[in-house]
């Protein structure tokens, strides 16, 4: 098993983006083999605001950190419903694995799990890309994908990703040791074919 995680702009992108038919397949995809993958939802528009707002307000890296697990939240309930009745969004890492061995896909809403864990900065250098990977390490999953909007270089380094502005500050440290794939929209398009049957 994997934890796949969702790029929020991939999910909220507008309908006449190119993206939307390549996010139609990814979904139909997910509703046709549940039980396979972990999915955590980035925070998209929602996450965004927090940043404009920190910006405007000058409220705490703490405060927008609570935000912005808030903002997955949401995006978690968007990406159930759009899994129809082949997902459940859990609010419990722990949750994950009575989930998938009943063939869901669980949806993880990370606030309640993560809102009082200081074990992990609370700043911006840590987003749902290596929250993704914490997942996956705390639950012993092969690994974790991340699926972005933007093309991403073939064989770049987790290091070279972070000076691109393509992943977090924080995804070299918290995917180390972990199978990971970061995939553009050319390479997701195919999920199934990325990862095998057994992923």
């Amino acid at each position: 098993m994997w934890a796949l995680k969702l790029g929020g702009s991939i999910l909220h992108c507008a309908a006449d983006d190119p993206l939307v038919a390549a996010r139609e397949r990814l979904f139909e995809t997910l509703r046709r083999q549940p039980g396979r993958f972990l999915l955590v939802p980035g925070g998209g528009h929602h996450a965004d605001a927090v940043r404009a707002a920190q910006q405007e307000d000058g409220f705490d890296d703490d405060t927008a950190h609570l935000q912005a697990l808030a903002a997955m939240d949401v995006c978690a309930s968007d990406c159930a419903a759009l899994l129809r009745g082949t997902a459940r969004m859990i609010t419990r890492l722990q949750d994950a694995p009575a989930n998938l061995a009943a063939g869901f896909t669980p949806v993880w809403a990370p606030h309640d799990d993560l809102a009082g864990d200081h074990t992990l900065p609370r700043n911006w250098d840590l987003t749902s890309d290596s929250i993704a990977a914490v997942a996956a390490r705390r639950l012993g999953l092969a690994g974790v994908a991340l699926l972005k909007s933007c093309a991403v270089p073939d064989g770049a380094s987790a290091e070279a990703l972070v000076v691109a502005g393509i992943v977090d500050a924080e995804w070299p440290r918290q995917s180390a040791g972990l199978q990971t794939m970061v995939l553009g929209p050319s390479q997701w398009i195919d999920l199934a074919g990325v990862l095998g049957p057994g992923a």
